[in-house]
């Protein structure tokens, strides 16, 4: 695979998630849906937000990261990619939970 390929790939995965988490694909849905079930999708989607997000600039900066690190390494950028990639993922949704769950806590004590 070139490496335009790959950066392809990459972006697809790191808009996806955003592409579903505000809702662009369910918009038409939430019109026809009652007020009761809006305020539940509203709540559930809400629920993991953090890590989603957390996730995608985790995937973008450790792509980002891994290129030039290895870039400067060895010339090449296949490697770093790779593992920037899992290694930015990894972080982002650990961090995103995190966030998620010390929101959770938050809202329960209240």
């Amino acid at each position: 695979m070139t490496p335009k390929v790959l950066l392809f790939i990459v972006l697809i995965a790191v808009l996806a998630p955003v592409y579903l988490l505000f809702g662009v694909a369910t918009s038409k849905n939430i019109k026809d849906m009652s007020e009761k079930n809006k305020e539940e999708y509203e709540k559930n989607r809400a629920k993991h937000r953090y890590l989603l997000l957390g996730q995608c600039w985790g995937m973008g900066i450790g792509v980002i990261a891994g290129c030039i690190a290895n870039y400067c390494i060895s010339g090449k950028v296949s490697t770093g990619m790779c593992l920037g990639t899992s290694f930015g993922m990894l972080a982002g949704m650990a961090i995103g939970a995190m966030l998620d769950r010390r929101k959770m806590e938050q809202e329960t004590e209240q």
